[in-house]
């Protein structure tokens, strides 16, 4: 296969799946047991508690599904590379939806509004004359766009199967692991006596 993606097409996904969702996705309120869990111990990396290979999997599941659509666009003689933009950005934005810490609800429309606006410049970039000669693509079929769709919309079911077959592993308290409780722990406060 030829340039799977063109460097102004490569921007255009990147602007729009990290720009407005990204910035919405910081505004996800957490979720509603937080504070009942311990604090993380200050050594655990940053991408600690199971979260690399979470990101692993879920790139690798991106990339997968973008190349069998391209490949597959490519043999049937469709316009492989409009599909490949399409596919990566859609299921870049279908993870997002499936981050949310509180799925399902409107506790955070600004990623709602932020997803749908990313997803009409997406389309857009593939069906609007000034927006293709800009970025080189070619207007899909409606099946081919049904298609993209309904791969794009497998990021958000894989996000959501995986946070339930693998969940964030949350840090013990140092008591349950047998650490030092702390300064001050077990003391008992002396008694003042009235006199």
């Amino acid at each position: 296969m030829p340039l799977p993606l063109l460097p102004a097409q490569i921007l255009w996904i990147n602007l729009l799946t990290h720009g407005l969702p990204g910035v919405a996705l910081g505004a996800e309120p957490v979720a509603p047991d937080a504070m009942r869990h311990p604090p993380r111990p200050p050594e655990e990396s940053v991408l600690g508690a199971g979260l690399w290979p979470r990101i692993l999997l879920m790139g690798a599941f991106v990339a997968t599904v973008t190349l069998v659509a391209g490949v597959w666009a490519k043999e049937t003689g469709r316009p492989w590379q409009s599909m490949i933009f399409l596919v990566l950005g859609a299921t870049q934005l279908g993870v997002a939806l499936g981050s949310r810490a509180r799925p399902g609800t409107l506790a955070n429309p600004f990623l709602l509004v932020a997803v749908g606006a990313a997803l009409g410049l997406q389309a857009a970039g593939v069906y609007l004359p000034p927006l293709r000669d800009l970025l080189g693509t070619e207007p899909l079929s409606l099946g081919d766009l049904a298609i993209a769709c309904a791969l794009s919309g497998l990021g958000h079911v894989v996000m959501r199967v995986q946070e339930r077959l693998w969940p964030e592993r949350q840090p013990r308290a140092a008591s349950a692991e047998g650490g030092d409780p702390g300064p001050g722990a077990g003391r008992s406060r002396p008694v003042r006596r009235r006199r």
